[in-house]
C-alpha cells in the first residue's frame, strides 16, 4: 500500500485547518443542514499540500457547490493549493476529515476570516 510519510505528520494541522474553514462555511451557510468537510490531500512536488475539499455527506438535499466555493477560498487564505492543475501528484491521496473544533476555536477562526475579501455573506 503507497502511503506518504509527510502527510500522515501534516494530518492533525490539515484536519484543523479544515476545521475553520468548515466552521466559516457554517458561518456563510446557516440555512444548510449539518454537513462534515472533508479534503483529499496530495503532496506535490515533495513538499505543497493541494487539498481538493468536498462534503462527506453524499445524499445531500442542498446545492453544496456554494459552500465548496467558501471552503475552497477559506483554504486558499490559509495557504493550500486547491487544484492539482499544474502539478505532478507526487503522492497518493489522504482523505482527511474536519477538527471537531471547541466554540473559542470557532469563532477565533470567523474573527480570522471576516473582512479578508472572501466569498460569504451575500
Amino acid at each position: 500500500m503507497d502511503y506518504e510519510p509527510e502527510l500522515i505528520f501534516r494530518q492533525p494541522a490539515i484536519a484543523d485547518d479544515l476545521g475553520r474553514a468548515a466552521a466559516w462555511c457554517r458561518f456563510n451557510h446557516r440555512c444548510t443542514p449539518a454537513y462534515t468537510l472533508v479534503a483529499v490531500a496530495y503532496l506535490v512536488d515533495g513538499q505543497a499540500v493541494v487539498l481538493l475539499p468536498d462534503l462527506a455527506e453524499r445524499e445531500l438535499d442542498f446545492d453544496e457547490g456554494p459552500i465548496l466555493q467558501t471552503a475552497t477560498s477559506a483554504l486558499e487564505f490559509l495557504g493550500y493549493r486547491t487544484s492539482l492543475s499544474g502539478w505532478s501528484r507526487s503522492s497518493p491521496g489522504t482523505i482527511v476529515f474536519e477538527a471537531s473544533l471547541s466554540a473559542h476555536a470557532r469563532l477565533a477562526a470567523i474573527k480570522c476570516f471576516r473582512g479578508r475579501d472572501l466569498p460569504g455573506l451575500e
